[in-house]
């Protein structure tokens, strides 16, 4: 989707726009929340702000600017993936948490299918240093963003209306600072809409949520289920067909990620 959306714009003007639309739904369902479900929001202390402000800077802000780019470069979406695809192995480490040989193997046998499943059904013939580099930047941002994530005791939404309240700024300041354009186009709006609604706020609500109730390291390994999910919602959605190696990928994926969880 990332890829579709920057044939009509800009890096800067498409995190702009994701930006301004994702904090008008949390806006939404900060006021929902508290006003028809009648959840009291405790307010942070100034040290607990800093600490959710700076998730903030590294979820909503680095990790999505470096993903951006390393798509916008001339290295093929299929070894972003890849790349990004280490954080499962990286999480445990950044934890601090020892893995068994058995949890060790699982994720190692979750990585080994992704990238069959990636190769099986993605362009992997182009790489640039810049591409990898952005890419190994996100896998760094989303990691880290994710351990601290599950430390912070506040309200989920709460947290991610202030982190929202500090990207969209930034985002429209580097925006007319860069000069970005939009081409509004229907392939844009499907763009925009699910990499504002679907992706920056319901599945990093998903996403906060499990890590704060299962630890970091548990909940990274779905990572490994999101491209393989993206390809079974490809075929079924748009009826592209998918490989013999994509299909023996996407099962791979699933009993690693289905086995580990039962460990935890």
């Amino acid at each position: 989707m990332v890829k579709v959306g920057l044939q009509y714009a800009s890096v800067w003007s498409f995190l702009a726009a994701r930006s301004i639309v994702s904090l008008a739904c949390l806006f939404l369902l900060y006021f929902v929340i508290k006003y028809r479900e009648k959840v009291k929001f405790v307010a942070p202390s100034k040290s607990e702000l800093i600490k959710i402000l700076f998730v903030g800077v590294l979820l909503q802000v680095s990790y999505l600017s470096f993903y951006f780019l390393s798509i916008d470069s001339n290295t093929s979406p299929g070894i972003v993936t890849l790349i990004l695809g280490f954080q499962p192995l990286l999480t445990p480490f950044l934890c601090g948490q020892r893995l068994t040989l058995r949890s060790f193997l699982l994720l190692s046998m979750g990585f080994i299918g992704l990238a069959i499943s990636l190769f099986g059904s993605s362009e992997m013939d182009k790489i640039a240093f810049l591409g990898v580099f952005f890419s190994v930047v996100a896998l760094l941002s989303i990691s880290i963003g994710t351990v601290l994530q599950a430390n912070i005791s506040h309200h989920i939404v709460q947290n991610m209306f202030y982190q929202s309240l500090l990207s969209a700024p930034i985002f429209l300041v580097v925006s007319m600072y860069c000069g970005g354009n939009i081409t509004w186009t229907l392939e844009f709006c499907i763009s925009l809409v699910w990499m504002s609604i679907v992706v920056s706020v319901g599945a990093l609500l998903l996403l906060m949520y499990m890590a704060k109730q299962d630890g970091a390291s548990s909940v990274s390994v779905l990572f490994y289920a999101v491209p393989v999910l993206a390809y079974f919602f490809d075929f079924v959605i748009f009826r592209n067909g998918l490989s013999v190696i994509t299909i023996l990928g996407m099962v791979i994926v699933a009993v690693s990620v289905i086995f580990y969880r039962k460990l935890r």
